[in-house]
This record gives C-alpha cells, structure tokens and sequence, in this order.
C-alpha cells in the first residue's frame, strides 16, 4: 500500500536496487527506526529472466532496465550508446552478467590520497574510514564464497565459481586460460587479493546450490526481512524531488564550497509519483538517503535544487546549494572485443555458439542440464578473467605521454580543476608506478574470456559458423571523464528516463586509446599466440591486424562501447576538491541528505563494480547507524 500524504519515517531510501536494499536491510535492524525504500521499477524477484544466470541479456532491452542512451559520441564516429542501470528491484542487482571483483588497494588508496591533500584537517579530524583494510572488511561481511565443499564468509551474497565441481586434470576453459598466462610469467591470482595480477578465476553471484542469481532482492530482502514491522518497500514509485526546509527570505543560496561543513539546509521529505497526473509525498523524520545509482541520484539533487546554480536557474529550478560537481565526474570502463575461431579437427574445451544459435538441440541439452543445476544456464558465460599491467615494451612511450599530458594540464584553479589533477595522478600511478614493486597493483587493463562469440569481429551482427571463443578487453582505469545533467524539470520526464543529456566522452582523453590500442597488439601477437591458448586457434586466423599501431587504434575507435559500469557523478571528495559528498557520504551544505551507491566512487575501480558497490554501501550502513545512536 503507498503512504497517504501524510504519511513519515524516520529513513527514506530513494532507490531499491544494490545499494538502497542493504541499506534497507542493515538500518531496519533496529526495530526503532522505521524506513521507507521507493523504487521505480517494479519487483521481479520470481520473474525467471531475472534468476536464471544464461538469461540476463534478455532483461537489457526490457522494463527492468532504464532506457538511457548517451548523446552523440564524438570520438566514437557520433553513435549514441546504450547506458544500462537496472530499474527493478534489487537495481543492476537483478540485471547485471555476475562477475564479482572486489577493486584493488590501489584503487582504494586513490580515494584517500584525493581526500587528504585538499582537506588534510577534515580527515584527521573525522577520522578517515575508507581506507584498504576497512573497506575490504567490508566488501567481504557483503558475501559467503563456496568452492567445493567449503564455503568462507557468511554475507547475504552467494557467490560460486565456473567449472568447480570439475575433475582438476579436465582441459577446461579455466585451465587454458590459466595455463597459458602462467605461460607468459602470469600466476593465478585470488580475486580478494590486494593487489591481483595476472589470471582470475570468475567468482559470479550465482547460488552455488540452486544456481540462481544472488541479488540484493532476494539476499538482503529476504522473506524474514520484508516482514519487518518497521521496513516498508514501494515499487513503482519515481521519486522526483527532494524537499527541502524553506531558507529565510533575506538568505543567499548557500554554495558547497565556502567550506567542507556548511551543512545549513535540511530535508524533510520527498515527492514522488506512481503514475502520470498521481503525485505523493512523505516525510523524512531523521534521513532521506539517494540510492538511486550514478544517473538518478544527481538528476534527483539537480531537480531538488542542489547543482549548478546556473544550470538551474535556466531550468527555472530555484537552486538551494551551489554546487556545479553535482553529475560532473561521470567515469565508465571502455570495452573492446575481439573474437577467434577454433580449430575444426581437434579437441578443445565446450563453447556455447550452439546454443546461443538457438540451435534446437542445444537448447534442449541446456534445459534439461540446468534441472541437474548445471550446463549453459547455470552461468552468466563470463569464464574467465585476467588483470594485467601495460606491457613492458608500451611503458617508455606511456611514460613520456603522461608527463607531457600531466604538464599540459596541470591547472587546479577550480573544483573540477582539483578532481581532474587528482584524477589524472591516480591514473598516472597507476600506468607508470614509482615505488619498487608498485606495478603489482598496476593493473591497466581486465580481459575477460568467454567460450561463446556472438559475431565474427564485433562490427557486424553476423553470427559466423564453427566455434569460437571471444575476449573482452577493459580499460580499468579511464582518463577520459563526461557528465549527466538535467535538461528539464518536468518531472513527469523523470518517470520515463528522459529530460538527461548522458555524456560519458568516450576515448576524450587520448591516453585511452593509446592504452587499449597496445593491449588489442598484446592480445594478437603474445597472449594469442601463447600455449595452450594458441593450439586451439585456427591456424590461419591471426592476421596480425594490430602489428601496426595506428591499426589498433583504429580499430578501437571503431568498436569501442561503454561497460555497465559508470560511476563518480556524486563523487565522496572535498566540496572545494570537485566533491558531492563528504566521508559519511553527506551531501555537501546539508545536514541530513546522503547518496550511496556507485556514484560515490571517486575513481573507476579496477574491474566490475558490484562488488564495490555492496562494500559501499555495507560500509555506508555502519556509519549511518552510528550517526543515528549518536543523534
């Protein structure tokens, strides 16, 4: 039932997805604080597109899913891109591919080096939270991880791996894969590891038992959760504003950045609507806490009054807290595939082409495997992965690129001035590391192996005979930075995922084209070539396409397209350092406003951010219950 207009909780949670649900979950433990979650999509917990591991790209192109596209690409011969974020309860939670990669030490240090060197006072002060071991404490209370007959941790979260219950001597695709990276000076790395170079085995939030998807939806709002007297959930719901205490009429708009703690305007409430002409409201006794992810929760601050006073007012929005970072930051991995045909006569490890065709047999063997809880549909498909370095051959020419790009702009004569120097000096580090022994944590790039292709070179849609096998490679840490702003304040507009204009301004920087060209060259002519992973190949496809670098970067340009992994547009950083939130993730000139959820983030993370993204927001929940005691 939706609450009347008169209707208050303690903690309103805009936002039912990753983050909004553990929230949810962890606050409403203490039976004294009632909270209220409202979420856009609507509930498909029991829809089997959801739970099915093989079926997630199904929910891409459906009502689960946010209808966002980027405006039109630059450097990325003008295409308009999809930007995908879950709308459906348990957020990206329910639509995502699986892979879980907790981030790296690195990427961790990174949001605290930004931190203190522009509020070195505000961090000592406070006390600073978010650094490596506290925030790994955390990712991992988030989750338990079976293999075999063990199983480590005891989080919400089940996670399981490919192929574990294989015979340890089967040629399977792990045991290429693996073999062959150790064959290029690569060990087998632990996911969880601080610092994890080389081959990865895939953990996917998959129960290792049923083989369904473990979701915020159904492991943190369990049954026994959603019983709760004290924790109401709304599906449906489009929040568009916040509400906000009226400022006397004599005072200016506040600005985020006369100061880290000018926390002056309070909310009281928020306004939403279930269908068009069917506007509410509820009130927000203690909290109201964005949860909408890295698209909705700066357009939700943008048409609630806190933003670019100018962008604004030309909105005709009445600004209450200037702050132009607001939807500014906006960072994505940059995917690039390439594909290879196997070897017709001899043996090789299963792929999925048939079954991807839809081939009747197949789909046949697939259903009645995944009765046992095994085959095609009891994964996401993604098997493998690997986190490497820039090649040793790149890293002179990388060098030299930095410094020059890093002299050229070195301006940090304004907010976002400040973020994109801290910015760039993490990916700097990052590419090109300084300390002996650093480049263990220099991961430029993830590449992911799946045994299945859908097209031959990821320009067409043909889907080619034989069988084949593709690889993803992703650039972890991108320079290239874009933005999400409003572009009306219609709210009826924000029901249907329009009124943005989404610019992630890919392949901006060169720098990215230049580290994913070397690694496309990398992939061609080593790791391709390299047994076991070359014998299975066929023998005259290697065309030494990428030999040329100009090549490589052509081909880039060309197929290039964003991962589903946006975050950094409500970036945790000073207010006077490009920043939206402070440590305890409060919004800048606020007193009680908070966002949690992948927009946070300063910096991209290595790899896939859901795993992150649970550690934000468990990490999140035990400081917001603290604060509440203390209130």
């Amino acid at each position: 039932m939706a609450p009347s207009n008169d209707d208050s909780y303690d903690i309103v949670i805009v936002g039912g997805g990753t983050a909004g649900l553990v929230l949810a979950s962890r606050l409403s433990e203490n039976p004294n604080v009632q909270v209220l979650v409202l979420e856009a999509g609507d509930d498909m917990t029991d829809d089997p597109r959801v739970n099915t591991p093989a079926m997630w790209p199904m929910l891409i192109n459906s009502a689960a899913n946010w209808d966002f596209r980027t405006v039109p690409q630059e450097h990325l011969s003008g295409q308009e891109i999809q930007f995908s974020q879950g709308r459906v309860l348990g957020g990206s939670s329910s639509t995502n591919s699986f892979i879980w990669a907790p981030t790296s030490q690195k990427s961790i240090d990174g949001w605290t080096q930004h931190w203190s060197p522009v509020a070195s006072d505000t961090a000592t002060e406070s006390g600073w939270n978010w650094g490596w071991s506290e925030f790994d404490k955390f990712v991992r209370k988030s989750c338990t991880l079976t293999t075999g007959d063990t199983a480590t941790g005891d989080g919400p979260i089940q996670l399981s791996i490919l192929n574990d219950s294989e015979p340890k001597d089967k040629e399977t695709w792990t045991k290429v894969w693996t073999d062959t990276w150790s064959n290029l000076g690569y060990p087998t790395a632990d996911p969880f590891s601080p610092n994890a170079k080389g081959a990865v085995r895939n953990f996917e939030s998959i129960d290792p038992v049923h083989k369904q998807r473990s979701g915020a939806a159904r492991a943190y709002l369990t049954a026994a959760v959603r019983e709760r007297e004290n924790l109401t959930v709304i599906a449906n719901a489009t929040v568009t504003k916040i509400l906000f205490h009226e400022l006397p009429p004599t005072e200016e708009v506040r600005s985020s950045h006369s100061g880290e703690h000018s926390a002056n305007v309070t909310a009281h409430g928020v306004q939403y609507i279930t269908k068009p002409g069917d506007t509410r409201v509820v009130q927000a006794r203690r909290e109201v806490i964005l949860s909408a992810g890295t698209i909705n929760s700066p357009r939700i601050l943008e048409l609630s009054g806190i933003g670019g006073a100018q962008l604004l007012k030309n909105l005709g929005i009445e600004p209450v807290v200037d702050n132009a970072a607001v939807g500014e930051n906006l960072q994505n991995h940059v995917v690039i595939g390439l594909s290879f045909p196997l070897r017709s006569g001899g043996p090789h490890p299963e792929t999925l082409d048939a079954f991807f065709r839809q081939d009747p047999a197949a789909v046949a063997a697939a259903t009645q495997a995944y009765g046992k809880q095994t085959g095609p549909l009891a994964s996401g498909g993604h098997v493998t992965s690997a986190q490497i370095p820039l090649p040793v051959e790149d890293k002179a020419e990388i060098t030299e690129f930095l410094r020059k790009m890093n002299t050229e702009n070195s301006r940090t004569d304004d907010t976002l001035g400040v973020f994109g120097s801290a910015h760039r000096k993490f990916v700097s580090s990052v590419l090109s590391p300084q300390a002996p022994g650093d480049e263990e944590q220099a991961s430029a790039t993830y590449i992911t192996l799946a045994a299945y292709v859908s097209v031959e070179d990821w320009t067409s849609r043909v889907r080619p005979a034989g069988d084949w096998f593709s690889l993803a490679v992703v650039l972890s840490h991108p320079l290239s930075r874009g933005s999400v702003h409003i572009t009306t304040a219609d709210p009826e507009q924000a029901k249907g995922g329009g009124g943005l204009a989404i610019d992630p301004r890919y392949l901006s920087n060169p720098l990215d084209v230049e580290v994913l060209a070397r690694h496309l060259r990398y992939v061609e002519g080593r790791l391709t070539r390299t047994e076991p992973l070359a014998g299975l190949i066929r023998e005259d496809y290697n065309k030494g396409r990428f030999t040329d670098l100009e090549k490589a970067r052509e081909y880039v340009r060309h197929t290039a397209t964003g991962a589903h992994h946006h975050t950094s547009t409500c970036a945790m950083a000073p207010a006077s350092g490009g920043g939206v939130v402070d440590q305890r993730l409060k919004v800048h000139g606020t007193t009680n406003l908070r966002v949690c959820d992948a927009s946070v983030i300063p910096f991209a993370p290595r790899a896939n951010t859901q795993a992150v993204v649970y550690g934000v927001a468990e990490l999140a929940a035990h400081l917001i219950a603290a604060d509440l005691r203390c209130d």
